[in-house]
């Protein structure tokens, strides 16, 4: 009876939305490229988008009730057209978040989460994305952070059982600084505890892929207790803000296979013009 659950699922998620968070099909590097070069200069239809509503997501920026009247945040203009994006910057400290129990409980899945983030950041900032630590602890059970001044992503996680904190590490891309919306960050980051997987997406990047766990042993899992604080663009102490501007901020409480924006093409070594991905703007 177990098997046929995932397909009882695919095919109502199908059905219901077009498409299925967490398919069970193999990843493929060039599931949403547009292949011929003449089609470059040609509107992609549809464009899948992180700002759209997908199912059971949990949105932080509306959790938050984020607004241009909060001191230290102004409404800017973000990659994505008709969508809203927020500058941040000092004083501004809503953390930790209250009515938080919807980020813990979609990160506690046991099958896996996906967290999407479109972000802008200040130059030299070294700044926390989202951090979910125990009341007291500074040891986070997740975290992300990004160094602008490195050019690194680091995640930081601590699986259930163990008191080891485990960390993986990327370099950010390189940024074209001749469009103001090339310095916005497009990233998706999925753990898959089933297949003891992480998934990076960047840009217009290759998809990047780890091991959730570095030994062989139970299947890995997260269990974040249900008192513990999320943190969001900060840590603990008001140590790491992040500074910058973000349009989407989301957990997504299911694995995610496939690219959650479209590309002209998935390369690591593309012209500026086609690092960042398709939008309608």
């Amino acid at each position: 009876m177990e098997r046929k659950r995932p397909r009882l699922w695919l095919l109502t998620c199908l059905v219901l939305f077009g498409f299925c968070p967490g398919s069970l099909d193999a990843v493929n590097p060039s599931e949403n490229e547009i292949g011929h070069p003449q089609q470059r200069q040609q509107d992609h239809p549809n464009p899948k988008l992180p700002a759209s509503e997908m199912p059971l997501e949990v949105d932080i920026l509306k959790l938050i009730k984020v607004s241009h009247k909060d001191p230290g945040v102004s409404v800017v203009e973000g990659p994505i057209g008709k969508y809203p994006a927020y500058k941040f910057r000092l004083p501004y400290g809503n953390v930790p978040m209250i009515n938080a129990s919807t980020v813990i409980e979609a990160i506690n899945k046991s099958n896996g989460f996906t967290v999407v983030f479109l972000f802008r950041q200040q130059k030299n900032n070294l700044g926390t994305l989202i951090s979910i630590n125990s009341p007291g602890r500074l040891t986070p059970w997740f975290q992300l952070t990004s160094n602008s001044k490195t050019g690194i992503l680091s995640l930081k996680y601590r699986l259930r059982n163990s008191t080891k904190l485990n960390q993986k590490d990327w370099e950010l891309p390189r940024h074209h600084r001749k469009s103001p919306m090339a310095a916005w960050t497009w990233m998706a980051l999925t753990m898959d505890f089933q297949e003891d997987l992480i998934r990076l997406d960047l840009d217009c990047s290759p998809s990047k892929f780890e091991s959730v766990l570095s030994r062989k042993g139970a299947p890995p899992k997260l269990a974040i207790s249900n008192d513990a604080l999320v943190y969001f663009r900060q840590e603990p102490g008001r140590k790491k803000k992040f500074l910058g501007s973000m349009q989407v901020a989301k957990i997504l409480p299911y694995v995610t296979h496939e690219r959650l924006w479209n590309c002209y093409e998935i390369s690591s070594n593309l012209a500026p013009e086609y690092r960042k991905p398709i939008t309608d703007n």
